[in-house]
């Protein structure tokens, strides 16, 4: 862990995504203390019809000289986002998605990667991504 993170508010922030064999990062930006980051990047992933599922997984990680670390994370499922007969799906609209991950302070807690990989079982807000 780096003395920013928890010290000055400092991230050094990227996304990575996966669908199936797909496997995509963003660039790193660097967040100060209250600021925010904007990305700006697509990803293109291309998807077979008819779609039988499967699970979109984004992960915020703080990229770090030493190890890399995982700040939290939310799946989309691809049938919830891909609007195939005009009613279903997000139809090409904005919208924020809430990533969670494990409270500061409990880090070194054997559960924190879990919960940083996993939203499901997260207890904590760590911000939002505009999708």
């Amino acid at each position: 862990m780096d003395k920013e993170l928890i010290g000055d508010g400092k991230i050094d922030a990227y996304v990575k995504f996966s669908y199936r064999s797909t496997k995509l990062k963003t660039k790193v930006l660097t967040q100060k203390k209250g600021g925010e980051i904007h990305w700006n990047q697509e990803f293109l992933v291309p998807a077979q019809l008819p779609i039988m599922g499967g699970l979109l997984r984004f992960s915020v990680w703080d990229e770090d000289a030493i190890n890399d670390e995982i700040v939290g994370s939310f799946n989309l499922h691809s049938k919830d986002i891909i609007d195939l007969d005009g009613k279903t799906g997000m139809n090409g609209k904005y919208f924020w998605k809430n990533i969670y991950g494990a409270p500061l302070l409990d880090l070194l807690n054997k559960h924190a990667d879990r919960m940083n990989e996993n939203p499901l079982i997260a207890s904590l807000w760590k911000g939002r991504i505009l999708m």
